[in-house]
This record gives C-alpha cells, sequence and structure tokens, in this order.
C-alpha cells in the first residue's frame, strides 16, 4: 500500500503493535541535527565577533526608541519604523553571516560537513536554524525553535539584549512591542532567502511573561532577486 510506505512496525513490551511514520522520525531527526549544528556555527562566528558592550548597546537601543516616541507619538507607527529598521539590519546581517559562514572552522570534518549542508536551508523549515545562528552571532544570545507546521514556527529567547534595564511605562505597556526590531530583523534575513514572512511577538518579559516569543508565519515563496530592493532603503 503507497500509503503505508513510510510506515514501520514495532511490537511493544505489551505485545502490542506500532506504526511510527519514519518521514516524521526523519523531519524530526533532520531538525535535531540542524539545531545543534546551528548552535556550533553560531558559537564559532560568535567567537570571532568584535564585541561591544552589553548595556552600552542596550542604552543605545533605548535612546534610539525614546526619540521615535517622541517625534512619531503613535505605537503603530513607532513599530512600524522599529520593523522597517529591523528589516534593513536583517538583509545585511544574512549577508555577512552566509559569507563568514562559508569559511568557518569547526572543530572536525563531520561538524565542517554539517555547516556546509545546514547552510544551504533547502526548505522554510531550515531557516529557523539559520536564525538562531545569526542571533547568536550578531547577538550573542541562544534561542530555540519549536515547529508549529510546515509554514510556521517560533523563535524563543530567555534573554533579550534589548530589554536591559527596560520598564515600559503603563500608556505603552500594552500598546508598545518594545523589540519590533528583531521582528523586522527576521523578515530581513528571509527575505534575501527568497521567503516573505511575517513576524509577530507572541510573548515578552516586558509585559510579564515568561519568556520572549517570536511567531513567524511563512506567506509565500519569493522569486529569485526579490529581496534586492533592500538597498533602496
Amino acid at each position: 500500500d503507497q500509503r503505508n510506505a513510510h510506515l514501520k512496525v514495532s511490537v511493544g513490551p505489551d505485545a502490542h503493535i506500532y506504526y511510527i511514520d519514519e518521514s516524521i522520525m526523519s523531519s524530526n531527526a533532520t531538525n535535531s541535527t540542524n539545531s545543534s549544528t546551528a548552535a556550533a556555527v553560531g558559537n564559532a562566528l560568535w567567537q570571532k565577533q568584535t564585541k561591544i558592550n552589553a548595556e552600552l548597546f542596550a542604552l543605545t537601543y533605548g535612546a534610539m526608541v525614546g526619540e521615535l516616541i517622541r517625534d512619531l507619538e503613535k505605537s503603530d507607527k513607532i513599530q512600524e519604523e522599529l520593523d522597517r529598521m529591523g528589516h534593513s539590519i536583517g538583509v545585511r546581517c544574512i549577508e555577512e553571516f552566509l559569507a563568514k559562514s562559508m569559511s568557518v572552522e569547526m572543530n572536525n570534518n563531520t561538524q565542517q560537513a554539517a555547516a556546509a549542508s545546514f547552510l544551504k536551508a533547502q526548505t522554510f523549515v531550515d531557516t529557523a536554524s539559520i536564525v538562531k545562528a545569526s542571533f547568536k552571532m550578531f547577538l550573542g544570545v541562544t534561542a530555540e525553535s519549536n515547529l508549529k507546521s510546515d509554514t510556521s514556527y517560533t523563535i524563543t529567547m530567555v534573554d533579550n539584549p534589548l530589554q536591559i534595564f527596560v520598564e515600559l511605562p503603563p500608556d505603552r505597556a500594552e500598546s508598545l512591542e518594545y523589540s519590533q526590531l528583531l521582528c523586522g530583523m527576521i523578515r530581513g534575513m528571509l527575505e534575501m532567502l527568497q521567503y516573505d514572512v511575517s513576524c509577530q511577538m507572541i510573548q515578552s518579559q516586558l509585559k510579564g511573561q515568561e519568556t520572549n516569543e517570536i511567531l513567524v508565519d511563512l506567506k509565500q515563496v519569493l522569486q529569485e532577486g526579490a529581496g534586492d530592493d533592500y538597498h533602496d532603503e
């Protein structure tokens, strides 16, 4: 039966027969391998990056958001500008990340081959590993991903370097997404990989939630060169 081509029969300790979908097992194994490879690549690149003081970085970002609040006033306009800025940063970051990743030196030949394979990002799901490695390289944070479907995943960070020393005023606590820049950054990176996505912060520690989580949804696969217009930003 063609429908059962990927099913494997297994007899459990209770003598019951179980059918295991090997295609799902293979997908999970690939995601696990990509995740560990992303961490290794991200760590290797992070070690070579020029570092800046985390407190200075956070304060500089805070000053920029404060200026946007004074200039634009409305939270939706502020978030649009942060997203636009993040998009512009993201398209540049992914080019640097891919260029440097091609020459990164891993601990052994097996890791080197895995790194080369993971960087090809053949599917949308594969891009989660590249986002995580990029966040490690440029922000120094360890992120985790959770696959929701073939067209959706989340990126979770326990630590958000943008939010150090930040406490939102009551009139902005619900309406302003302070870290919208990260959503724009992901949009920009994935656009250069030919994926048009929507990104939304669905959890934020600034709003009293346990972690920082970004939902990434695929809208469409772009044609070759669709992201070239970023040079005009």
